[in-house]
């Protein structure tokens, strides 16, 4: 029996080993830093690819989750696939709100795809789009935002509740900067104390409120 003891020591030794999660990978692209189960880099070149959960973290505390992703670390540029589950703790995700001081705290970005360039300050969601904060929520189909432009333009099944508020089109642009926007395609607004109002025109209407989400 004592010629076994060493025996069985070293099976359950490897079998712990072998039951340990491996510890995570990281890359910093930008100011995020990535972490996942298993990372395939080219050195060279810059380009990754994740191919299982993906968890990207901020100085700020704001974490982006996916089922996996690719990109490429030296440009900045990378691409979130399934599931993915922005929670931004400063409430300026992509520079919504970052030209004021205030913010109106914490807010979530939940879609089926996004392509985040930090080089370009583009921004582009797609599949199931949901932005809420505080008392706004913003459903669309695709959402692409230019930080540099301030743009933001929403398309496909536009619906927009902010309080007692909703706004709904076939597509809506947003300037993230001075608070103005365009709504067009079967326009339907309602706004405390009037009829709900729908206007089919081929032009945009420009419209100060409802806000499109900032």
């Amino acid at each position: 029996m004592k010629r076994l003891v060493p025996g069985l020591l070293l099976a359950g030794l490897l079998a712990l080993v072998a039951a340990s999660p491996s510890p995570p990978h990281r890359a910093q692209i930008g100011e995020w830093t990535m972490a996942t189960s298993e990372l395939d880099t080219n050195l060279q070149s810059g380009d990754f690819s994740a191919p299982h959960h993906v968890t990207l973290s901020r100085a700020d505390g704001s974490t982006v989750d996916a089922d996996r992703g690719t990109g490429n670390y030296k440009k900045r540029y990378f691409q979130l696939f399934g599931s993915v589950s922005v929670h931004d703790q400063s409430g300026t995700f992509g520079g919504l709100n970052s030209m004021r001081q205030n913010t109106r705290g914490p807010a979530t970005l939940t879609c089926d795809r996004l392509t985040i360039d930090s080089a370009s300050k583009l921004y582009h969601a797609t599949g199931d789009v949901r932005y809420k904060q505080d008392t706004t929520t913003a459903d669309a189909n695709d959402a692409r935002l230019n930080d540099l432009s301030h743009r933001l333009d929403l398309q496909g099944q536009v619906h927009i509740v902010q309080g007692d508020r909703t706004l709904d089109a076939k597509s809506a642009t947003y300037n993230t900067l001075s608070d103005d926007g365009e709504a067009s395609g079967d326009v339907k607004m309602l706004f405390p104390g009037m009829i709900n109002a729908s206007i089919a025109t081929p032009r945009p209407i420009k419209i100060k409120t409802p806000k499109i989400p900032h």
